[in-house]
């Protein structure tokens, strides 16, 4: 990141979101109106998101973004330009791994998964070695007791865990042990990391808990 603003997390997921819309817009320019309607969102949220994202550009030393004028809409390309800069997004390839491959790990076996990212699946890996020897993928399967050696030699810096509530504390404390600094938690549980490690939670259940 380009600043030292910090972008609050909530605010964060949703510009990462319009960044999603921004790549399918066709106009040139876009309103807070324009991003209501089309999230959802409710205008004042958006105009409030808008003007972090200012102070942020404002801020940083490095930004070539222009703010004047955004009463008409916003740029699509200076915004666009804005939240890769506020959040860091263009960044340098990132070498991940999945943890489990249950059913739900086996479908993010797809090497489309991260297509068009900056994202590279470097390995995969499960505690049942017959399950590592029958999937198929376009990166390799370990075992699990081979995770801490594996991650070190490939440069794996993130990891999404897909494993069983059961195991997911031990198999995140043996993921910080070899020195992964994000997680994508798809587990239910909430788990018990340092500060200088990242969780995002993703568990289906409790995403439909939420939208009950």
């Amino acid at each position: 990141m380009n600043t030292t603003f910090e972008i609050p997390k909530a605010t964060e997921r949703r510009m990462i979101l319009l960044m999603n819309l921004l790549d399918s817009y066709t106009e040139d320019k876009i309103t807070s109106v324009d991003i209501s309607r089309q999230t959802g969102w409710k205008d004042s949220v958006v105009r409030h998101d808008l003007w972090l994202l200012k102070k942020s550009a404002v801020e940083s030393a490095e930004t070539t973004i222009n703010f004047d004028g955004v009463s008409n809409g916003y740029r699509t390309a200076d915004l666009r330009e804005a939240i890769n800069q506020a959040l860091g997004l263009e960044i340098q390839k990132k070498n991940c791994c999945i943890v489990g491959l249950g059913r739900l790990g086996a479908a993010l076996l797809d090497e489309k998964l991260t297509e068009d990212s900056p994202f590279v699946i470097k390995a995969g890996f499960d505690s049942n070695v017959n399950r590592v020897e029958i999937l198929r993928s376009n990166f390799p399967l370990y075992p699990a007791h081979e995770m801490n050696w594996v991650i070190k030699q490939e440069k794996i810096s993130l990891a999404v865990l897909t494993v069983t509530d059961k195991d997911a504390q031990v198999m995140t404390d043996r993921l910080i042990a070899a020195g992964i600094l994000g997680i994508v938690n798809m587990t239910r549980c909430v788990l018990k990391v340092p500060p200088e490690v990242k969780v995002e939670n993703l568990s289906i259940i409790n995403a439909l808990k939420i939208v009950n």
